[in-house]
């Protein structure tokens, strides 16, 4: 990139709480509008009775042998409130009972239901002692009519609710995995406990939505779908009608259109009769009345009809206008009276999926590319819902907005049906999932199809959702559970063949992407692959690789998504002190704080990959939110780089409770964290991006910084400009300018930004700034990296090094850092050993040598059990990969004037990268000092303190172990230069 240019003033960024609130009010006053309803009021047509309290208790060894008893209401309960949802987990069973009356007028009516809109998990329900009806699967809604069994006067309802371990596996009363017939994942309400209730993975049970007692007319409406046709200019409206009679009625419909949140009607009191032709099958006898039309008459139960209807010229719905419809569908009997009326929302929109050219998979809203850019969630908006906080769920769905998302995941579950009520209205797009997680069991195959049916007609006439899933993180050989799971791949593909036809047996039209994060390529449509890779270590690919450009290995010949990625940060302060058990927090705030009693907290044991141990209370939250705002920016900006990724959500957005899921990016009370932000800023429609695998350079070299322009509009943007600059301390040194190439709904490389490293006598510090600017010099979007340059550094001429592997690693580092090896290990100041058995040979001369003051350099030692002068030294596999930092705060002074992140992320000249400096770890007897300290990151007890680099005085001399890999990395890094040449000086 060339081309002189003027300074600029840096761009304002929103980075603060006050800022969000004066946008999300902004947002408020663009949406709300949306949330009205201009269309006629329906005039009733059904009588309610919510039932909103219960008597609840669990089962009994007394219930099993006598549930006569318990069918009159016997035992001790609780009083409980509707929705209600927590535990027991497990193979367990509750009740729930209740006494209730129904007024005269719903019992004037011919039909009454009982309604639950979903009941966690198997559902037995009973009224008056008679079961009328069960049902399987935490999410649908469903409804038994109990005509037959009410009466005037006092009724009795018992609901019996039974539990089961998911499939997934969930822990029993010992803390064994048992993987049980629960269709279950890993994202529901939770429930206010923060040693198993806050963490919202726990498989809980309950009414956890409505309940309601509804009279009807005998034939009624069961559902409406309106099926937009955008091409056609019309909807397809499919209507099912209900008819309790024994025998045939006549029945029409009467339908209108009118706008739903503007003002418009395109259709009133449209009259359809239900009528056909009877057509002769091929090659059968002619009857007199073929061909002839006939009416159709209603049977008993559900009847299914099929109207087309005309949309001339529609507002279409998308994210910035989601302009709503309102089918008003009316059923009248044969005497003309209306019996039943229901108004139905819907969006005209189309979502559509490319899986013909290549790349497969483009998707197309309205017709045009869009990428999808999101979040996942698990239980806040859920909360909102049971909460019934209509007003925190309309800011949760906004908040969304302000943080430059399109879509929510709604991970590995469907949800309550005003949460996607409300998306229709405020303009965000949806995924659900089907909640099944790494595997299903084999005798579950046909209830998880019928749950997937169940799943599209819960959400197929909400334009807000836009694609279906059917399982996360499908793992090979039933996740190593192949006697309880489905194990093969062949077993799974039959299970989505299975899946599509019901979903589009209801819904033509839905996309659908098989798997969300495949452990068990490849799945059918479009490929998806989580990648964990800035929190759990190696997980996916490589930090380097990702951000060079590459990603894992995928189904050629399409596009792919990242349905998961994040890293854990720590709750606000103000979060910690309002909710967080006591015994969680420091009794004092300004000593040394560890987060090992907070529970299902993964930060304790996986910070030593990421960032220095932090002090008190406050560094933790500090550290932890700064890495997560890294982590965020490094994975958001790879993928907008990537042409190839079609869609991406961050693994979280709102936490649901206090320390939930602590990936989250804003906390329980709605507090950002510092990775909202970023992520609001790498999520911008069109956004500048500055790349290097180096920002810090030898003071004269050539620097080359990647500049690159990411676009996710269907336009090209004219008369922009792109800026930079070279600044130190806010003063502009250098300067330049040019004309933006814009790829269309893309990513497009700008080229090199070329400078010369300034002259230095010391370390400075310097920032180079990007940033695009359009045709009225407003700026769009900015971009900025820190830079460090320093002196060069060169080998001390007198420093004299023996090793005895000039080929080995220890030859190579020596090479690479100019120090010119001796002959004679006698005249050298420091002996250099990369082969433990050569020390072993020598151990008495060696020691002896040390004793008078030479250095004993051990380079990348064996993991193993060593002995150096006698003193046990063990060498350890780093467990979760190969890690990208070391902790240089030890206090040693060769690292003194080392900053906190001066041992990471480093260039790797031979791979033209940045690849992992640590594979294993030293744990030492005492005696051994730190130099470069680490941690084991597992799952259990860390078992002591690490280090990456120690050393050992014995008399004159000093033992030092380095298993920090230096080889190809002296040169372009000046930190591992200076440290390297430190070592042997």
């Amino acid at each position: 990139m060339k081309g002189k240019g003027s300074a600029f003033n840096p761009l304002e960024r929103m980075d603060t709480k006050e800022e969000l609130q004066r946008e999300l009010a902004l947002m408020r006053k663009k949406y709300r509008p949306f949330m009205s309803n201009y269309a006629p009021q329906l005039e009733e047509t059904r009588k309610q009775l919510f039932l909103e309290e219960f008597n609840w208790r669990i089962e009994t060894d007394e219930d099993q042998v006598n549930f006569g008893e318990t069918l009159k209401g016997k035992g001790e309960w609780t009083t409980v409130k509707v929705p209600h949802y927590g535990p027991p987990e497990g193979r367990v069973t509750t009740y729930y009972y209740k006494e209730f009356e129904l007024s005269e007028d719903m019992l004037d009516f011919d039909s009454q239901f009982i309604c639950f809109k979903g009941v966690d998990y198997r559902a037995k329900v009973f009224v008056n002692s008679a079961l009328v009806g069960e049902h399987e699967g935490f999410f649908a809604p469903f409804e038994f009519d109990i005509s037959k069994q009410i009466k005037p006067g006092k009724n009795t309802l018992l609901v019996k609710v039974e539990n089961d371990f998911s499939t997934l596996g969930s822990p029993d009363a010992v803390g064994e995995k048992q993987i049980g017939n629960k269709i279950y994942a890993a994202s529901g309400l939770g429930w206010d406990d923060p040693v198993r209730g806050w963490h919202h993975c726990p498989p809980g049970m309950g009414i956890y939505q409505d309940c309601y007692i509804e009279s009807r007319n005998a034939i009624h409406l069961n559902d409406v779908f309106v099926r937009p046709l955008l091409e056609e200019e019309e909807t397809e409206v499919w209507v099912e009608v209900n008819n309790f009679y024994e025998n045939y009625q006549d029945v029409r419909l009467q339908l209108s259109v009118y706008g739903q949140n503007f003002k418009d009607t395109v259709l009133t009191d449209f009259e359809y009769i239900p009528s056909t032709t009877y057509i002769p099958g091929v090659g059968d006898l002619a009857k007199p009345n073929d061909w002839e039309v006939s009416r159709l008459k209603m049977g008993y139960g559900v009847n299914y009809l099929k109207i087309k209807l005309p949309m001339k010229d529609p507002k279409l719905w998308n994210n910035e206008t989601p302009y709503l419809y309102q089918l008003q569908t009316k059923v009248l009997n044969e005497d003309g009276e209306v019996t039943d009326s229901r108004a139905t929302s819907f969006g005209m929109r189309s979502f559509t999926q490319d899986t013909v050219s290549i790349p497969r998979g483009q998707m197309y809203l309205n017709g045009q590319k869009i990428r999808l850019r999101g979040a996942n969630t698990m239980g806040f908006l859920q909360l909102d819902v049971k909460n019934k906080n209509w007003e925190q769920l309309i800011d949760d769905i906004l908040l969304a907005k302000v943080c430059n998302l399109n879509f929510i995941r709604l991970t590995q579950r469907p949800v309550q049906p005003e949460i996607y009520e409300y998306c229709n209205q405020l303009g965000i797009m949806l995924q659900t999932d089907l909640p099944l997680f790494g595997s299903l069991r084999p005798n579950l195959f046909a209830e998880g199809v019928k749950q997937a049916g169940e799943m599209e007609r819960l959400v197929r006439n909400h334009p807000s959702n836009i694609l279906v899933t059917y399982i996360n993180e499908r793992f090979p050989n039933g996740e190593g559970h192949p006697q309880r799971s489905m194990a093969s791949a062949e077993e799974y593909y039959r299970f989505f063949k299975a899946c599509d036809q019901i979903v589009h047996h209801w819904n033509p039209d839905r996309v659908i992407k098989a798997g969300d994060g495949d452990y068990d390529p490849p799945s059918p449509g479009l490929p998806d692959s989580h990648c964990y890779n800035t929190w759990y270590n190696g997980h996916g690919l490589g930090l380097g690789e990702l951000h060079k450009g590459y990603w894992q290995k995928t189904k050629p010949g399409w596009f792919y998504g990242c349905g998961e990625f994040g890293a854990e940060a720590f709750d606000s302060y103000e979060v910690m002190k309002k909710y967080w058990p006591k015994e969680w927090l420091p009794e004092d705030e300004n000593q040394q704080w560890w987060p090992d009693k907070v529970v299902k907290a993964q930060t304790y044991r996986f910070h030593y990959m990421w960032y220095p141990t932090p002090g008190k209370l406050e560094d933790w939250i500090e550290a932890s939110q700064d890495h997560q705002a890294w982590a965020t920016q490094l994975v958001t900006e790879a993928f907008r780089r990537d042409t190839n990724m079609m869609t991406f959500a961050i693994h979280l957005f709102i936490d649901a409770w206090p320390a939930g899921w602590m990936k989250a990016i804003m906390d329980v009370d709605r507090n950002p964290k510092k990775a909202f932000f970023v992520y609001r800023d790498a999520l911008a429609p069109v956004m500048v991006n500055l790349r290097t695998d180096r920002s810090k350079f030898f003071t004269g070299e050539e620097v080359k910084i990647e500049a690159w322009l990411c676009n996710d509009l269907n336009t090209i943007p004219e008369n922009y400009k792109l800026k930079w600059q070279l600044e130190k301390n806010g003063k502009v040194i250098e300067a330049a300018e040019t004309n933006p190439v814009f790829s269309e709904n893309s990513s497009k490389f700008q080229g090199y930004i070329n400078l010369k490293a300034p002259q230095v006598s010391k370390r400075s510090q310097y920032q180079l700034r990007l940033a695009l600017f359009d045709q009225e010099s407003k700026g769009v979007s900015e971009s900025v990296i820190d830079l460090d340059v320093f002196p060069q550094e060169v080998a001390n001429s007198t420093i004299s090094v023996y090793t005895p592997s000039e080929k080995g690693k220890a030859g190579q580092l020596l090479s690479e850092l100019g120090i010119k090896q001796v002959e004679d290990r006698n005249s050298a100041k420091v002996i250099l050993v990369d082969d433990m058995s050569y020390y072993q040979q020598n151990k008495d001369q060696l020691d002896e040598m040390v004793e008078n003051g030479k250095t004993l350099l051990f380079l990348e030692l064996s993991a193993g059990e060593h002995a150096v002068d006698n003193r046990s030294v063990t060498i350890e596999n780093t467990i979760m990969g190969q890690y990208y930092f070391v902790s240089p705060e030890s206090g040693h002074a060769i690292v003194k004037d080392a900053h906190a992140f001066d041992f990471s992320f480093w260039y790797n000249d031979s791979k033209g990268l940045v690849t992992p400096i640590l594979r294993s770890m030293i744990k030492a007897d005492t005696g051994w000092t730190p130099i470069l300290k680490t941690g084991k990151t597992t799952w259990v007890d860390m078992g002591g303190e690490y280090a990456a680099v120690s050393e050992m005085k014995k008399g004159k001399g000093v033992y030092r172990i380095c298993q920090l890999q230096l080889n190809n990395r002296t040169v372009a890094n000046p930190t591992a230069r200076k440290f390297a040449l430190q070592l042997f000086e």
